[in-house]
């Protein structure tokens, strides 16, 4: 393991115990009801914080705080916005980093051999159902629109796709949580 990839793991485990603090003691609750005043603010923070990998349980720990006093799909829409954002900066600002850990992540797992391998069994549309599915879940934002050519797409095409992707697996998130609790 190289000491990058050791204290991004260090940083995840940390941010995940955070969430797991902060949802066990209440902790959250506070904070969010202070920002929730401010019309679609919480929202949006959550959807920011969904976008990140490291950030992503705090994220959830919001979205199960907010689900249970905002309408879900009003959720899903202001915090799909915010998860956008960060991906679109993540890409603009950040592409060459990016690019750079996305190809050491494919050279590793071989991934010219599973491109290659797919096309020959005219499976190549799997890539970017991955790519959209990742991207839709809290998992690293960075690998799935790696995976849907996020490289090839204009900004204002990589926003909407990213946008309805993000706003349907918060969706998926938050609809349970608040229909649990009705």
């Amino acid at each position: 393991m190289t000491p990058k990839l050791i204290i991004k793991t260090i940083i995840f485990i940390l941010s995940l115990s955070l969430a797991w603090y902060f949802l066990k003691s209440d902790g959250l609750t506070p904070l969010v009801d202070k920002v929730l005043p401010v019309m679609f603010l919480a929202e949006f923070l959550a959807g920011c914080f969904y976008a990140s990998f490291f950030t992503s349980p705090l994220s959830i720990a919001m979205f199960i705080i907010l689900a249970q006093k905002q309408n879900p799909i009003t959720l899903a829409i202001v915090a799909g916005l915010g998860a956008a954002v960060v991906d679109l900066a993540i890409v603009r600002f950040f592409k060459q980093e990016v690019n750079k850990d996305l190809n050491i992540l494919a050279k590793s797992f071989r991934f010219y051999l599973i491109n290659k391998m797919l096309k020959f069994f005219k499976l190549d549309f799997l890539l970017p159902l991955i790519g959209a599915l990742i991207v839709a879940s809290p998992l690293p934002d960075e690998l799935g629109l790696f995976l849907l050519g996020a490289s090839k797409l204009k900004y204002h095409q990589l926003f909407l796709l990213s946008y309805v992707l993000n706003t349907a697996g918060i969706l998926l998130i938050v609809a349970p949580i608040n229909l649990l609790l009705l």
